[in-house]
């Protein structure tokens, strides 16, 4: 059961980055908006890059071990999320110094398909936790 669950994990996170590399790549190459390579953090956070990779890269290993231990793994999929999204910044990060911003919403800063996918799964957990919470209470 144990390569069962590495296999699954994997398989869905390299899908998940995969849609998110493609979509850059589509953003970049063929539709030409706007692209702001953000150095920082979320809402303007100005950090060292070793800073940013080292947290990220604590981030991505503390959530695949949280969705390793989810008995659960059908509700899993907000942590794969947040993993997905988080390493895809990482790989960003990395590979190029920084993160391609191309989603403008007004009155909003910048973001990306990697952010949406975070914002996604942080929203599941906290719904899950909501759920589980009220179900302790009955």
């Amino acid at each position: 059961m144990g390569l069962q669950k590495v296999f699954l994990l994997m398989l869905l996170v390299a899908f998940f980055l995969c849609l998110q590399f493609l979509i850059r790549f589509w953003v970049v190459t063929v539709v030409h908006i706007e692209i702001v390579c953000n150095s920082g953090g979320a809402f303007g956070i100005s950090l060292p890059v070793w800073l940013f990779i080292l947290i990220d890269s604590l981030v991505v290993i503390v959530m695949a071990m949280v969705w390793w231990k989810d008995r659960n793994r059908a509700f899993g999929w907000p942590w794969l999320l947040i993993l997905s999204g988080g390493l895809g910044n990482l790989l960003e990060r990395v590979l190029f110094g920084c993160i391609m911003d191309y989603v403008r919403i007004p009155f909003f800063p910048m973001f990306n398909i990697a952010d949406v996918a975070l914002t996604i799964g942080v929203i599941g957990v906290s719904f899950r936790w909501y759920i589980d919470d009220k179900k302790k209470l009955q």
